[in-house]
């Protein structure tokens, strides 16, 4: 059964926002695009079914990430489930200091998303957020370069 609440290495996050936000942007060809249909393997059963989705940026972020990343596996759903984490705590006034934005682009710094790779998540997808800003908190505290400062 896929899991969706691994860790994930900060690498691996990191990379899927970049894959995911190329094929968003159509910076990228997809060699499968979401209007086409996706197949879902049940790692349990082996059963194959295909889902299509209209083809949009949220999709095809999706999709290209699902592409790279063992098609719909538990890495897929892990990743994706920490990515929708963190753009849930991108709203979080915490989050200043490590998000910068620059035009149509959200820049995020890499403790932010270091952070996010290993935090415990629910099954359900939830998480501690006070402790995740307590422990971001403390990687500020180590290593002050990880913080967008105002006079940037």
């Amino acid at each position: 059964m896929a899991q969706w609440n691994m860790p994930v290495e900060p690498e691996e996050l990191l990379y899927a926002l970049k894959v995911g936000n190329a094929a968003a942007l159509n910076q990228m060809p997809l060699d499968h695009t979401p209007g086409d249909g996706l197949e879902i393997v049940d790692e349990e059963t082996g059963q194959v079914q295909t889902v299509k989705f209209t083809d949009n940026a949220v999709n095809r972020f999706g999709v290209a990430i699902a592409r790279e990343f063992d098609n719909m596996g538990s890495k897929f759903f892990s990743l994706m489930t920490r990515i929708g984490a963190l753009m849930r705590l991108l709203e979080d006034e915490r989050a200043k200091p490590f998000v910068e934005l620059e035009g149509e682009f959200t820049k995020i710094r890499n403790a932010l998303i270091e952070t996010m790779a290993s935090f415990p998540i629910s099954p359900e997808g939830f998480m501690d957020v006070d402790g995740f800003f307590r422990l971001l908190e403390n990687v500020k505290k180590e290593n002050p370069k990880s913080q967008i400062s105002n006079s940037e």
